[in-house]
C-alpha cells in the first residue's frame, strides 16, 4: 500500500488524477474501478466515489501485484520471440486468484510494454506456453507472439521440447531410473486420476523418473512427463506410491501435516529443445535452458 499525500499543487484534483500524476505507472489501470472495490482510499476511509481532493488529504493505493516493481522478474533466458521465468510458489502463471497473489502474465506485459515490445496491434502480446500450478516453482516458457506460441505447442504435441522437474518424494523407488505407464482419465470433478487399465476418455501417460539421493524415507528424484499432461508428475508419482511431498492434491496429506510442508517440493528446473532445423525454432536445436535456482521446503534427510 502506498500513502500519497495531496500538495496545494493537486488541490481540487480529483482522486484518479492525483494518482495517475503521483503513480504513472497505473495510468493504464481503470481508477474508478479500483476506488469501487476498495482499492483506493480517502484519509483511511472506503469511498465510492471520485471525488474532488484537498491539501493535507491522505489517499492510500493498494497497488495491483503485476504493476508493482519488486521482486524483479528472475529471467533465466530471453530472445525477441521468447522469455524462461523461474516462477516462485505463490505466483498465478495466469489468472488472478485475489489482489494479493501475483501473477506471471500481467508481470509479463507489464516487463514487455517497459521494453517497448508489446503491442496489440502488431500481435506482440505474451502467451503461456504451459502452466505450473500456483504452489510449484520453476521455469515457464513464455512467447511473445502467437505465432512463436504456435510454434512452440505444435513442438510441445510432437515431444521435440521436453520439461524436466526436480522432486522431494515420499518413499523410494525400487531401480535408480526407470519409466512409469499408465491412462490419465479426468473426474467429473475436474481432477486427473491414474488408472493401470484403460477406460472411457482415457489417454497413455508416460514419466520417467530419476534418483538423485534417498535416505529410503526420502528421495530427490528427476521426473521426466515425456507425454505433458496436465499435473502428470505429481498424479502419476502418487499412484506408482512416490508422493511429491507438500501435494496437497495428489499427496499424501498426513505426511505433509507431519512435516508442515506449505507447498509441494516440486520444480520445474529444465527445458530442452530438440527442434530440428528448417523450422522457427531451429535456432534453439539442441539447446537446454536450466535453472539451479530451487527454492524448496526444507526436509530433514539424515
Amino acid at each position: 500500500m502506498i500513502k500519497l499525500e495531496i500538495t496545494q499543487e493537486h488541490q481540487g484534483y480529483r482522486i484518479t488524477q492525483c494518482v495517475a500524476d503521483f503513480l504513472p505507472e497505473l495510468a493504464s489501470v481503470n481508477l474508478k474501478k479500483m476506488i469501487k472495490s476498495g482499492d483506493i482510499k480517502l484519509n483511511g476511509c472506503l469511498i465510492k466515489k471520485d471525488f474532488e481532493v484537498e491539501a493535507g488529504d491522505i489517499v492510500e493505493v493498494y497497488v495491483p501485484v503485476e504493476f508493482q516493481r519488486f521482486p524483479l522478474l528472475d529471467i533465466v533466458y530471453e530472445d525477441k520471440n521468447l522469455v524462461v521465468l523461474n516462477k516462485q510458489p505463490g505466483t498465478v502463471v495466469v489468472g488472478r486468484v485475489d489482489r494479493n497473489t501475483p501473477e506471471l502474465m500481467s508481470m509479463v506485459i507489464n516487463y514487455m510494454r517497459d521494453a517497448g515490445e508489446y503491442s496489440e496491434e502488431s500481435g506482440c502480446i505474451p502467451f503461456a506456453c504451459f502452466k505450473l500450478d500456483v504452489y510449484t516453482g520453476g521455469l515457464v516458457l513464455f512467447a511473445k507472439n502467437a505465432e512463436y506460441f504456435e510454434a512452440i505447442r505444435e513442438a510441445v504435441r510432437q515431444r521435440r521440447l521436453q520439461r524436466t522437474f526436480r522432486a522431494i518424494i515420499k518413499g523410494c523407488p525400487d531401480y535408480e531410473r526407470g519409466e512409469f505407464q499408465h491412462f490419465y482419465v479426468k473426474d467429473g470433478d475436474g481432477k486427473y486420476r491414474v488408472s493401470a487399465k484403460k477406460m472411457r476418455g482415457s489417454v497413455p501417460i508416460y514419466t520417467r523418473y530419476r534418483v538423485l539421493e534417498s535416505n529410503g524415507i526420502f528421495s530427490v528424484v528427476e521426473i521426466e512427463p515425456v507425454t505433458q499432461y496436465l499435473n502428470q508428475e505429481r498424479a502419476h508419482m502418487e499412484a506408482a506410491g512416490f508422493p511429491v511431498l507438500g501435494d496437497h492434491l495428489y499427496g499424501d496429506a498426513r505426511t505433509n501435516k507431519k512435516l508442515g510442508i506449505k507447498y509441494q517440493a516440486l520444480w520445474a528446473n529444465k527445458i530442452s529443445f530438440n527442434t530440428g532445423v528448417n523450422n522457427m525454432l531451429e535456432y534453439l536445436n539442441g539447446r537446454t535452458i536450466e535453472t539451479g535456482d530451487i527454492d524448496f521446503p526444507l526436509v530433514n534427510f539424515e
